[in-house]
């Protein structure tokens, strides 16, 4: 079995990154690496703190973007509360945008929750100046599509209207938030707020190489409702 791997370096977040790696591998059966951040590793899961020697007091270690960025598996960066590290609210939030790394988020969201016994909410953060019920409607089909993506796995489903930023710094009651990696090597702009703003650990999956998703099964995503005159 692959481990799970923790970037230990003696940075401030290392202990915490070792404490909330241990504890997975517990739950998983794996034993536990550690790495440097600029090793090669195979893994099954690489847990790192939000920060380095380096860092600010509120920026993110120099490393995190690139092992996230660059690695071939899972990736946690562990920060935020001490009652979400140790898992006391049960709850993992998985962030939905309706884009391609939907599939991925939700599959490891309901993994996680799944083997912590942990409830599983999916959250959309849409900002909108005003707020109509016709535009509620609409952005239903995001939430429609992640319930399809589920599966049928049990789920509770919100709609807010905040900025994704916003969203994540409010989830105080979640024990891990999933979110998706982005579409560059060093994450998008959503990933990059919630490992700057999460009150809790964030999980980032791997997303398989276009190659290797070439023949993997998708679900389309509903078409937006069209609306005629009456």
């Amino acid at each position: 079995m692959e481990p799970v791997v923790v970037i230990a370096d003696g940075s401030p977040w290392s202990p915490e990154a070792v404490e909330w790696a241990t504890a997975h591998a517990d739950l998983v059966a794996a034993p536990v690496v550690a790495r440097w951040a600029d090793d090669h590793f195979p893994a099954q899961l690489v847990v790192l703190g939000h920060q380095d020697r380096v860092s600010s007091s509120l920026g993110l270690g120099k490393h995190v973007l690139s092992v996230v960025g660059a690695a071939g598996c899972d990736a946690v960066v562990v920060r935020g509360t001490a009652a979400a590290r140790l898992g006391t609210h049960r709850r993992v939030t998985a962030l939905v945008s309706g884009g391609p790394d939907d599939a991925v988020v939700l599959t490891a969201a309901a993994r996680f929750a799944r083997l912590r016994g942990a409830v599983l909410r999916v959250l959309h953060a849409v900002p909108l100046p005003v707020v109509r019920a016709d535009q509620d409607e609409d952005r239903g089909w995001v939430l429609d599509r992640a319930a399809e993506l589920l599966g049928g796995f049990p789920h509770s489903a919100v709609l807010v209207r905040r900025q994704p930023h916003e969203a994540i710094s409010r989830c105080l009651d979640t024990d891990l938030i999933v979110v998706g990696p982005g579409e560059t090597r060093t994450c998008g702009s959503v990933t990059k707020a919630a490992l700057h703003h999460a009150p809790c650990p964030v999980l980032v999956p791997h997303r398989p190489d276009q190659e290797d998703r070439r023949d993997a099964p998708s679900v389309p995503a509903p078409r937006r409702p069209v609306r005629t005159p009456a």
